[in-house]
């Protein structure tokens, strides 16, 4: 692994890219009122601008633009999540029924696996015997997992900071896994990436301004397809090629998925739809706990580095055994939650209500 000139190129390009961004759009959001508004549920002050999405997207593009080719897998890359964030801006401005987001995910997808020809072909040794091959069935699956992550990913977005920062600890992981494999493929996307988040994160948390923007929908799905369509490029391929086994992947977002897929057997339960608004993710169990909205962020970080820090201990020690702890991880979270009562604590209320409800 070598930090090249050229690296150090794109990363700064992404950096200040990103952070002009936000000082460009924040006046034309406002005027296209692309603005999150206070309710009764949402405690911010003053309508906060929805574009830290389009700003990691415009970090992202101007450096991979002006530094690197564009060769065809990448090209298909961007184009499927610039229709991604698309979707995300008309979401944000007027809200999109869930069929209608899927589908667009949908499409996406699709011009991923037949354009740039990535999907899901195996899902490795998953439990020590032996691989295990998809072929053509691991479309569907990866058309599934993808609009799957990029939900998680979505729905983890409910106090300022946490989408961005398990972002940050997906790419943490990815890092991680490839220096255990010895293969750092994408490792220069992934820091334009990385590079492009900062600014984000400081105007979100009021560290570099008191100015706050706000993800926006556009902005969670477009970081939840990226991670996914980078997650499975490592995670394929035949004995050296891959950078991370099949099963790692699922330690690099351990956090949004564990709590995506125990909120939607809650409500489910419940005689709820998946996609039925409540307080049942982890990052409000902890507020209701009495934590504050940074000590939260703080502790969400800090379980989600901690699941990963497992991960690479167990594919160190016992590789084999890494989806078998994953599932007994996730089902100790469940126990815990069912001992504190399946129902949820929130009336039913529109889902944008929901975001942001903890931003000062």
């Amino acid at each position: 692994m070598a930090i090249t000139a050229e690296l150090w190129q794109a990363n700064l390009i992404a950096l200040v890219s990103a952070f002009v961004a936000i000082k460009v759009l924040r006046p034309i959001a406002i005027y296209f009122n692309l603005v999150d508004i206070p309710t009764d549920r949402k405690q911010h002050v003053g309508h906060i601008p929805l574009i830290g999405g389009l700003s990691i997207y415009v970090g992202v593009l101007v450096a991979i633009l002006a530094v690197y080719p564009l060769h065809d897998k990448l090209f298909y890359l961007l184009a499927s999540a610039s229709l991604i964030l698309v979707a995300g801006l008309v979401d944000d401005l007027k809200q999109l029924g869930v069929w209608i987001r899927i589908l667009i995910q949908t499409i996406a997808c699709v011009i991923m696996i037949k354009g740039a020809g990535v999907y899901v072909e195996s899902l490795g040794d998953l439990f020590g015997m032996g691989e295990i091959y998809l072929g053509q069935w691991g479309i569907p699956l990866t058309i599934f997992a993808v609009i799957g992550l990029v939900n998680a990913i979505n729905m983890s977005d409910g106090i300022d900071g946490l989408t961005g920062s398990l972002a940050l600890v997906a790419i943490i992981g990815v890092f991680l896994f490839e220096s255990l494999s010895g293969n750092y493929r994408l490792f220069d996307f992934l820091l334009v990436m990385a590079a492009a988040l900062v600014p984000y994160l400081l105007t979100n948390l009021s560290i570099i301004s008191q100015r706050k923007i706000f993800l926006g929908d556009a902005g969670s799905m477009f970081i939840g397809f990226i991670l996914a369509w980078v997650l499975i490029e490592l995670s394929q391929g035949v004995g050296n090629s891959r950078a991370m086994q099949p099963a790692n992947v699922l330690w690099c977002v351990a956090l949004p998925v564990i709590d995506t897929l125990v909120v939607i057997i809650k409500r489910l339960r419940a005689g709820n739809s998946p996609f039925h608004p409540d307080r049942g993710h982890f990052h409000h169990m902890l507020q209701d706990l009495g934590l504050g909205p940074r000590q939260t962020l703080i502790a969400m970080v800090m379980m989600a580095l901690s699941l990963l820090a497992l991960g690479g201990l167990i594919q160190i020690l016992w590789p084999a055994a890494s989806a078998t702890v994953f599932i007994l991880v996730m089902v100790g979270y469940l126990y815990w939650v069912k001992r504190r009562g399946w129902g949820a604590s929130a009336k039913d209320v529109n889902l944008k209500d929901l975001k942001q409800v903890d931003a000062p």
